[in-house]
């Protein structure tokens, strides 16, 4: 058989369009990473996952009697400050939990950290509600000789907000609301 002689292909132009295309595709997965980081980071730290992975198998809790809050306490500067904690499933709802872990005061670990609650300590939940997107929270007479009534509500606030689905929120005293 003869060899035959092959002429050598012209190589083919590389094309950038790829590489324009992978490019575009990274940036425009930075942009949708450095908007959304912020809001991913919130539901993280709100969901209290870190803390239950933290917590390890020394609780005697069951993780189905075990709920993440978020509720407020006035630091040091006198701001209201949120700080997530477990606490046991009290009610049915997570507002319920919420407002019941405010109402029994910082834990050990908060006054550590300098929180202080200006509700006073025999405050106790009457009752709770949702209805468009305003919270109603009912509570009993003993939060009216909070020592300052006006950062005691501010505490309630800060915590009824700490919700997504909150946009105001009504103290009630008594089931009657509260004038200041």
């Amino acid at each position: 058989m003869a060899c035959m002689e092959m002429d050598e292909a012209p190589k083919p132009r590389r094309s950038v369009r790829p590489l324009l295309i992978l490019l575009a595709w990274i940036l425009f997965s930075l942009v949708i990473f450095a908007l959304g980081y912020p809001r991913v980071r919130q539901a993280v730290i709100s969901s209290g996952v870190l803390q239950y992975a933290n917590q390890g198998k020394n609780s005697t809790l069951l993780p189905d009697q075990v709920r993440s809050v978020q509720v407020a306490f006035i630091t040091a500067s006198g701001e209201s400050q949120l700080i997530s904690l477990q606490t046991q499933r009290m009610g049915g709802s997570r507002y319920h939990d919420s407002f019941e872990a405010l109402l029994k005061g910082p834990t050990r670990d908060a006054l550590n950290l300098g929180m202080v609650s200006y509700i006073h300590p025999k405050t106790s939940l009457i009752g709770i509600t949702l209805s468009n997107k305003i919270l109603f929270v009912s509570v009993s007479k003993e939060f009216l000789q909070s020592m300052d009534l006006e950062k005691a509500t501010e505490q309630l606030k800060a915590t009824a907000l700490a919700f997504d689905q909150v946009k105001d929120l009504v103290v009630l005293v008594e089931n009657k609301p509260l004038i200041q």
